[in-house]
């Protein structure tokens, strides 16, 4: 279990409100009546959103007990029970559909990102996936807990966690490898060498402007697996030459069908499909 941030609490409050700011007013027959009730889950998957559902269950009073070996991260069955909760039948009744919704999203995103990690590492134990800022406004901070629960990494948080150089930016400083060259220049310039500079290269000759202007982290945008794999092997060649380490990314036009095409040539395989692209899965909640 993990501590939940200020910042997830918060959303968790509104999402809350937003669905009952005047009241269950269905729920409010049952008065002081308690309950037991157990959440199951309807399909195979890789749990997410354990411990924002707790969460607020605890905010209205519940308890809540999880079996032994299950939490976010777990893989579970179809029918198996995730979570019992007990207190107020009408303030339980409040929190569920706000609680299963979260499971639902969190945990569909996991069992995607692990389905895809486990591709990856067949073809390259070193190589990572990760996600992208393909997020849904709101509901982000979550979405990126998702991802981790399933073995990929976040990605950068927001804008002001990372810097990236990305195709507009490049553009707009004058385009090509002299654009990327200005823009490391400026950034590091700004905020020093404990910022990490990530730049988007869509060419070899981008690549190699980015690692020679120090860029941390190169990613190898829209590009076949070949062509991937030998604009990866250059900048290595280069980043020897150089001694310095980089580390390569792959993004764009990859699906699982591919995704182990890439894998033996970089290091990261960012994927937005793992956020926008999760089948939810099914929860439920009944009275025992």
């Amino acid at each position: 279990m993990y501590h939940l941030t200020m910042g997830e609490i918060k959303f968790l409050k509104e999402y809350l409100t937003g669905d009952s700011k005047d009241g269950d007013i269905t729920s409010s027959i049952l008065g002081e009546r308690r309950g037991r009730f157990v959440i199951t889950v309807e399909d195979q998957c890789v749990i997410s959103g354990i411990e924002p559902v707790s969460h607020l269950f605890e905010t209205v009073g519940a308890s809540v007990l999880l079996p032994d070996g299950i939490g976010s991260g777990s893989k579970v069955g179809k029918g198996v029970t995730i979570m019992t909760v007990e207190g107020l039948s009408r303030e339980i009744l409040r929190v569920e559909r706000t609680s299963l919704n979260i499971l639902s999203r969190m945990s569909g995103i996991a069992t995607l990102s692990r389905k895809a990690q486990d591709i990856v590492e067949k073809a390259s134990s070193g190589t990572r996936v990760a996600g992208t800022r393909k997020t849904t406004p709101g509901f982000t901070l979550f979405e990126k807990r998702a991802l981790m629960d399933g073995g990929a990494l976040p990605h950068r948080m927001n804008l002001s966690r990372m810097s990236m150089l990305k195709d507009n930016h490049i553009a707009a400083l004058g385009g090509g490898p002299e654009g990327i060259k200005i823009g490391v220049r400026e950034l590091r310039k700004l905020y020093g060498q404990y910022n990490i500079i990530e730049v988007e290269a869509e060419d070899p000759e981008q690549g190699i402007a980015a690692l020679e202007a120090g860029a941390d982290i190169i990613m190898l945008d829209n590009m076949s697996p070949k062509e991937c794999g030998k604009v990866a092997a250059r900048i290595k060649d280069r980043a020897r030459e150089l001694t310095r380490s980089v580390t390569i990314e792959a993004s764009g036009g990859i699906t699982m069908e591919n995704l182990s095409d890439y894998a033996p040539h970089v290091d990261i395989i960012s994927l937005g499909f793992l956020t926008y692209g999760a089948r939810p899965v099914g929860f439920k909640m009944e009275m025992v």
